[in-house]
C-alpha cells in the first residue's frame, strides 16, 4: 500500500511539473498588427486556444508529445513552432497572397462585410467597395450601407448631413483611426472634408462603444482608416469629372525611408465654379438658384509611420483643409454679400488637424499606448443676410495600459483629458418683423449655449473576459468632469460576443452615452429660412441609454461562396435632449431641455450572397420608430423614413477586367414638420437609384456611372423664391433628393 501511495505521488509530481502555460502574442508579419481571434492548437497531444482581441493567448502544454504549436488564421499561412523552454511567444503570420513572378495570386476582397472577429457588430467598407461608387468624399461612401443615411441639410448650401439607428449624425462619433476626427462645429460641411480616395476602409459600428472611446458615442461609431505609407502604392492619382463641371482630382504619394521609417503625402482639390445650373423646381424650368453651390477646397495631408519590430511604433498626421462655398440665386456674385434684393450664401473655413499615437510594449504580457489630437477650426459663413461666425479649438489628449492578468483575460485602464472652447455667433436677421440676434450680445445662461469652455479629465478602466473561442464580455466604466456644465459624468458600458457555433455569433452592448449641443452647428440648416431662433432656456447636456443585439450568421455555398444573413435591434431612450421644435409656428424654431419622452426603435435585416461566382446580392430592410415630446405632445421625429429597403447588385468578370454595380434605395414616407409652405404631414415614398461601371487596367482604372438614374427630385426645393426677404421663404424643407441626374467619369492611376 504505501509503494503504490509512494508511485501515486510520483505521478502526480511529474504532471504538475510538465504542465506549464504558454503565453504570447499573434502578429501580422507586414503590418506588425496582432491578430484576434487566431486559432492556436497543439500538432499533437490535442487542445487549443484562441487569441484574445489583443492577439493575445494562453495555451496549457500538459503532454510530454506536446512540442510543436500550430497558428492558424483566415487569409494567412500556417505556421508551426515548436516549443522548448520558451513561454513568452511573439508570432508573425504572413497573408497567404503569394508573387509568382509579375502575377499576385489573391482571394477576391469583398466591397463590405460584417466582420466576424470585432467584439461589437460592425461592418466594413473596403478599399475595393470604395470604388463602386463615385466616392468623391465622405458623404458619397455610404450609398451601399443600409446602415447609414446621407441627406441633404437644406436645398442652397450642399451641406450633407448622416443618420444612424434614425437619429442624426451627431449621436454617433466619426472617428479617424479611432480617434476624434469631425466633431463640433466641424459637423455641417465635415463629410466633405474626407476624401474618398484617402480613405483604406470605413467601419460603421452600432451602438455604444468601449469607455476607451470617451463618454460621447450614442448611437455608434464611424472609424475610417486612412491609407497607410508602408503598405498603400507608391504613386496613384485620381480624376473626376461630372455633367454639372464639377471637377475633383487626388494625387498620393508614399516613400519608405527605411525599414522604421516612411511618409506619404496626399493632396485633394475640387473646383465646380465653371458654370452654374438652374434645374430644379418649376417643373424642371428651374427656380432661379443654383442647383449646387460653386465650391473650391484644397485639402493636404501628409503622415508618417514609424515601427520597431518588438518596440516603439508611432503614427502622426497633420491636415489642413480649405474651403470657399458661393450658392444662392444664379445672379448672385461674392461682392453682393449683405445685399437685401438678391439672396446668396458662401462663406470660407480653415481647418487644422493633428493627430500622433504611439505604442510600445511593457514586458511580455502588457502595452502601453498613447493618443494626442488637436483641431482648430474657423468658419465664416452666410444666408442672405444672417450671419455666422464659428471658431473652435480642441484638444484630447489619452493615455491607455492593457495587461494579461490571470486566466488569459485581460484589463485596460487609463486617463484622458479634453479641452475645447467654441465662439459661436449669428446675427443681423433680416425677416420682417424678426428682432435682430446677436448671440455675442447674449448674457448669463443663455450665452452658454453659444460661448463655452470645457475641460474634461476622465478616468477609465474596462475588463476583458474571455473564455476560449466560444465567449467575450467586456465591461467599463469611466468617470469624466465637464467643467462647463459643472457636471460629474458617470459612464458604464457592457459589450459580448458569443460564438454559438462556427457560423452563428450573437452580439450585444449596452450603456450610456453623453453630449454637448452646439446649438447652431448642429442644426445648420435652419439657417436658410426665414424662422426666428427661439431659445427658451439654458441648455443641458444631452444623455441617453442604448441597448441592443445582433445575431449573423454564415453559410458557406459551393465554389467557396457564402452567404450572410445579420439580423439586429437597437433601442435609444434619452434622459434629456436638445429639442429643436419646428411646430409650433411655421415661422419660428424653438430650442428647449426634453419635457418627456424621446427614444428610437431601429430594427434591421441584412443578407449578402454571391449567387455565383462573381455576382454579388445584398438585400436590406430597415424600420424606425423615432419619437420626441414636442411642447407635451409625442411625435414622429421629422424628416426621419419609417421604413428603407436596398438592393445592390455586383458583378465582376474574369480576373475583375470590368465590374458592374447598380444600388436601388427604397425610401419611404416621412413627417415633414409645419413650414411656411403648401407641403405639410407626410412626403411621398420614392426610389433613388445609382450604377457605375469601371473598366481595370494594369495599371488604370476608368469608371463612368450615373446617380439618381430616375431624376426624382423634391418638386418645390426652395419656398417662397419670389418673396425670398420675407415670412414666405424657407429652403430648410428637404424630404427628397434635391440634386437630379448625375452623370459622371473618371480614372485612377496607381504605382505599385
Amino acid at each position: 500500500m504505501k509503494k503504490i501511495l509512494f508511485l501515486f505521488i510520483l505521478s502526480s509530481l511529474s504532471l504538475s511539473a510538465m504542465s506549464q502555460k504558454i503565453t504570447g502574442v499573434v502578429y501580422d508579419k507586414e503590418t506588425k498588427e496582432t491578430l484576434p481571434s487566431a486559432n492556436i492548437y497543439w500538432l499533437r497531444g490535442g487542445g487549443g486556444s484562441i487569441s484574445d482581441i489583443e492577439g493575445k493567448f494562453t495555451i496549457e502544454k500538459k503532454k510530454a508529445e506536446q512540442t510543436k504549436l500550430v497558428f492558424s488564421y483566415t487569409g494567412y499561412a500556417n505556421d508551426t513552432i515548436e516549443v522548448k523552454d520558451i513561454t513568452n511567444l511573439k508570432v508573425y503570420l504572413s497573408q497567404t497572397g503569394t508573387i509568382l513572378s509579375t502575377f499576385e495570386v489573391r482571394e477576391r476582397m469583398k466591397s463590405s462585410f460584417l466582420s466576424k472577429t470585432t467584439l461589437e457588430s460592425k461592418e466594413v467598407i473596403s478599399g475595393e467597395g470604395l470604388k463602386h461608387l463615385a466616392c468623391c468624399n465622405l458623404g458619397e461612401s455610404f450609398e451601399n450601407s443600409a446602415s447609414v443615411d446621407v441627406g441633404y441639410s437644406d436645398a442652397v448650401s450642399g451641406s450633407k448631413q448622416i443618420q444612424l439607428l434614425g437619429l442624426t449624425g451627431v449621436y454617433s462619433q466619426i472617428l479617424l483611426e479611432n480617434m476624434p476626427f469631425l466633431r463640433g462645429l466641424s459637423a455641417p460641411f465635415g463629410l466633405s472634408y474626407v476624401p474618398g480616395n484617402w480613405m483604406e476602409s470605413i467601419s460603421i459600428s452600432k451602438g455604444v462603444a468601449t469607455v476607451k472611446h470617451g463618454y460621447e458615442t450614442i448611437t455608434g461609431i464611424i472609424d475610417l482608416e486612412y491609407d497607410k505609407p508602408h503598405k498603400a502604392d507608391l504613386f496613384s492619382f485620381n480624376a473626376y469629372l461630372n455633367n454639372e463641371l464639377k471637377t475633383e482630382f487626388n494625387v498620393k504619394a508614399n516613400h519608405i525611408i527605411n525599414d522604421n521609417l516612411a511618409t506619404g503625402i496626399f493632396v485633394y482639390g475640387t473646383y465646380n465654379n465653371f458654370k452654374t445650373f438652374d434645374h430644379l423646381g418649376k417643373a424642371g424650368q428651374g427656380d432661379g438658384f443654383r442647383d449646387y453651390p460653386s465650391q473650391t477646397q484644397i485639402n493636404v495631408a501628409n503622415r508618417w509611420n514609424y515601427e520597431v519590430h518588438d518596440g516603439l511604433c508611432s503614427q502622426t498626421l497633420i491636415n489642413y483643409t480649405r474651403e470657399e462655398r458661393l450658392g444662392g440665386q444664379i445672379a448672385f456674385t461674392e461682392d453682393m454679400r449683405g445685399s437685401d434684393s438678391i439672396y446668396g450664401l458662401g462663406g470660407t473655413v480653415d481647418r487644422v488637424h493633428f493627430f500622433t499615437k504611439n505604442g510600445a510594449p511593457l514586458g511580455n504580457t502588457s502595452s502601453f499606448g498613447t493618443q494626442l489630437s488637436a483641431t482648430y477650426f474657423k468658419q465664416d459663413a452666410y444666408y442672405g443676410l444672417t450671419n455666422y461666425e464659428g471658431v473652435e479649438t480642441d484638444v484630447y489628449a489619452n493615455a491607455l495600459v492593457n495587461t494579461m492578468v490571470r486566466g488569459g483575460h485581460n484589463v485596460d485602464f487609463g486617463a484622458s483629458f479634453r479641452y475645447t472652447d467654441v465662439q459661436e455667433n449669428l446675427y443681423s436677421m433680416p425677416y420682417l418683423e424678426a428682432i435682430a440676434f446677436n448671440t455675442a450680445n447674449q448674457t448669463g445662461d443663455l450665452r452658454t449655449n453659444f460661448m463655452k469652455e470645457e475641460i474634461v479629465p476622465g478616468v477609465f478602466g474596462q475588463f476583458n473576459f474571455i473564455y476560449d473561442k466560444i465567449f467575450v464580455a467586456t465591461a467599463g466604466l469611466r468617470y469624466d468632469y465637464n467643467t462647463a456644465y459643472s457636471k460629474h459624468i458617470i459612464t458604464p458600458r457592457l459589450h459580448f460576443r458569443w460564438k454559438i457555433t462556427e457560423d452563428l455569433i450573437f452580439r450585444g452592448a449596452a450603456g450610456k452615452g453623453f453630449r454637448s449641443a452646439n446649438l447652431i452647428a448642429d442644426n445648420f440648416g435652419i439657417l436658410a429660412s426665414s424662422r426666428d431662433i427661439i431659445i427658451e432656456e439654458a441648455l443641458d447636456m444631452e444623455e441617453a441609454y442604448n441597448a441592443g443585439v445582433n445575431l449573423s450568421y454564415s453559410l458557406p455555398l459551393s465554389d467557396d461562396r457564402e452567404m450572410s444573413i445579420a439580423l439586429d435591434y437597437y433601442h435609444t431612450n434619452f434622459v434629456n435632449q436638445v429639442v429643436m421644435d419646428l411646430d409650433q409656428d411655421a415661422n419660428q424654431v424653438h430650442f428647449y431641455n426634453l419635457d418627456g419622452k424621446s427614444y428610437s426603435n431601429a430594427a434591421q435585416l441584412d443578407v449578402n450572397v454571391e449567387a455565383f461566382k462573381g455576382f454579388n446580392i445584398t438585400l436590406a430592410g430597415r424600420y424606425n420608430d423615432v419619437m420626441t415630446t414636442y411642447y407635451g405632445k409625442l411625435m414622429e421625429k421629422p424628416y426621419v423614413a419609417k421604413w428603407k429597403g436596398l438592393v445592390v447588385l455586383s458583378y465582376k468578370t474574369k480576373y475583375d477586367k470590368w465590374m458592374f454595380d447598380l444600388t436601388t434605395q427604397f425610401n419611404g414616407k416621412q413627417r415633414i414638420p409645419l413650414n411656411v409652405g403648401e407641403k405639410q404631414g407626410y412626403a411621398d415614398p420614392y426610389i433613388y437609384m445609382l450604377g457605375q461601371i469601371t473598366r481595370k487596367f494594369k495599371s488604370l482604372d476608368i469608371y463612368v456611372g450615373v446617380e439618381n438614374i430616375t431624376n426624382h427630385t423634391q418638386e418645390v426645393p426652395v419656398i417662397g423664391v419670389d418673396d425670398i426677404f420675407t415670412r414666405k421663404f424657407d429652403a430648410s424643407v428637404v424630404y427628397a433628393p434635391v440634386m437630379g441626374r448625375l452623370i459622371y467619369a473618371g480614372l485612377r492611376w496607381n504605382i505599385k
